[in-house]
């Protein structure tokens, strides 16, 4: 078994289902279960089945998973430390980032870094900023990009501030906003008391109809259909074709998004991770 085996029946183990993790791998279905079926051979024993819900693992295949952790861990690590020691930028980097920003952003960001650096492994987990968060402060993840503002006493770098932006297509542009339904998503706290600050400023959306989603690009669809308006930040309006406004409250100060990349000091030292960020902040 290799350091390949070990991460597939990790993620195995976390998410009970191959699809998931072939596609998180960059592994064919076939093949993963190839590895499987070799595993097994070696080992001499069943370490999962299938059923509809997905692999179980079996009372053998349960009681190596902590061997399994410990050995890749400590093959990680290892690995890191000889990277540093010898100057070559490899080895595995392991990130955590919002939704939005990995759609909108990363890409652009990762095809920069990966042909800087092509050895280096990169392990991606992609969720909303206030789980990344969690995982961050449970050690789960040693670095995560977060859109809103976050308590965190080490490594901590804005990457931008964006203005957020009421939006709505060219036909409904010289609409009163309160005519017709405000299209409200969920979001962290820390922005719903923003824009509830300045709806409440502006009279809105009380005296409006209002829809709720939970998806920033649903919210985009309904706009282009003229289904209502909505206040929405600029990452996600490049190919936006309709109308917008950048938001003030009262006092002039502009309504805007943080985005951060956190990190554990001590995942810092890692020289393939110094290069991500600093490529990050250059970006």
């Amino acid at each position: 078994m290799d350091e390949k085996d070990y991460e597939i029946l990790l993620e195995l183990y976390e998410t009970k289902n191959i699809t998931k993790v072939a596609h998180k791998l960059f592994l064919s279905q076939p093949a993963l279960t190839k590895r499987l079926i070799r595993m097994e051979a070696e080992l001499n024993c069943n370490l999962l089945v299938r059923s509809k819900k997905g692999v179980i693992f079996t009372p053998i295949g349960e009681t190596i998973i902590s061997y399994i952790k410990t050995i890749y861990k400590t093959t990680v690590e290892m690995k890191n430390h000889v990277n540093i020691n010898k100057g070559f930028i490899g080895g595995t980097l392991n990130l955590g980032c919002s939704v939005n920003f990995s759609h909108y952003r990363l890409p652009g960001v990762l095809k920069a870094y990966t042909q800087l650096y092509p050895m280096v492994n990169i392990n991606i987990t992609t969720d909303q900023s206030k789980n990344l968060y969690k995982m961050l402060m449970n050690d789960e993840i040693p670095i995560a990009i977060v859109r809103g503002d976050f308590k965190w006493d080490e490594g901590k770098n804005l990457l931008f501030k964006e203005p957020m932006l009421v939006v709505c297509n060219e036909e409904n542009k010289d609409k009163p906003l309160d005519s017709y339904p405000y299209i409200n998503r969920s979001t962290d706290a820390g922005l719903s008391l923003e824009l509830h600050k300045w709806l409440e400023e502006n009279n809105l959306p009380g005296n409006t109809s209002k829809i709720c989603l939970d998806n920033l690009i649903c919210c985009m669809q309904m706009v282009r259909n003229g289904i209502g308006w909505c206040i929405l930040p600029q990452i996600c309006l490049d190919e936006f074709e309709g109308h917008t406004e950048k938001l003030c409250f009262k006092d002039g100060t502009p309504l805007e998004r943080n985005t951060y990349v956190l990190y554990k000091n001590s995942y810092y030292e890692l020289p393939q991770v110094q290069l991500f960020i600093k490529h990050l902040t250059d970006s």
